[in-house]
């Protein structure tokens, strides 16, 4: 995650909101474990993503 342009800085910025909010939906709903585990799932299919493109660009270069 070499290059962090301000795009992916409000990107990541509005997935923790999010992610905060799946985690008091979980808590509200009951079901807590599950929500805690779309949370990581959606946390390592966007750095994987990241790592991915930032690796390509830099190949690119």
């Amino acid at each position: 995650m070499s290059a962090n342009s301000g795009l992916r800085s409000i990107f990541i910025i509005f997935w923790v909101i999010g992610s905060i909010f799946w985690i008091l939906l979980g808590a509200l709903d009951g079901n807590f474990v599950r929500s805690l585990i779309y949370i990581c799932i959606g946390w390592v299919i966007i750095f994987t993503y990241i790592s991915l493109k930032d690796k390509f660009s830099e190949k690119n270069k």
